[in-house]
């Protein structure tokens, strides 16, 4: 088990849903752990990942269930934490991230009942690039739950030192290591 104290981190999108869905008593215990000593970091990017699934999902749905959706989204904006900023620093080391690696790494995935489209996965590989970078501007371990693409990101800047020459690496964290 991760000591919840050695924070704060950064949480990925996937990483955030994933434990907002747990039903596991450990990782309960250490979400709740978690929060007595810091409060939970998210990306920009992910807080707009996470609201395009609720758009999504409102887009498909009756009146009655877009009610519903809507107040779930108010509360995830409600408590989604503090919010780190697509900054200069951030938007340097995405593009550098995204020239060095312009293509994505996995396979399309099934997402909202559907295969993703090509287009839809180079978005959520840019986003990936972007929330990377994120904790990296930021010096945070990045929490996540999406180990082939991040691996991926955290070995293009170990190999090219070149590139990053005042990048610390990608401290990367799965969510599988938090309460196990």
């Amino acid at each position: 088990m991760l000591d919840p104290a050695l924070g704060p981190f950064l949480f990925d999108t996937s990483a955030e849903s994933w434990l907002e869905r747990s039903t596991d008593p450990q990782v309960r215990q250490w979400v709740g752990s978690y929060a007595q000593y810091h409060s939970k970091h998210v990306s920009a990017i992910t807080v707009m990942e996470r609201l395009r699934g609720f758009a999504l999902y409102m887009h498909r749905e009756t009146p009655g269930r877009r009610d519903n959706l809507a107040l779930r989204r108010q509360d995830y904006l409600d408590s989604v934490g503090t919010v780190r900023p697509v900054d200069a620093a951030v938007a340097v080391y995405t593009a550098e991230l995204s020239v060095l690696l312009p293509q994505p790494p996995s396979a399309p995935k099934r997402a909202h009942h559907a295969l993703e489209s090509r287009q839809e996965r180079l978005f959520r590989w840019r986003c990936d690039i972007m929330i990377a970078a994120t904790a990296l501007a930021a010096d945070m371990p990045l929490v996540h739950h999406n180990p082939r693409d991040f691996e991926t990101i955290r070995t293009a800047i170990e190999t090219s030192p070149g590139r990053f020459p005042t990048l610390g690496p990608l401290n990367l964290v799965s969510v599988l290591r938090l309460a196990a």
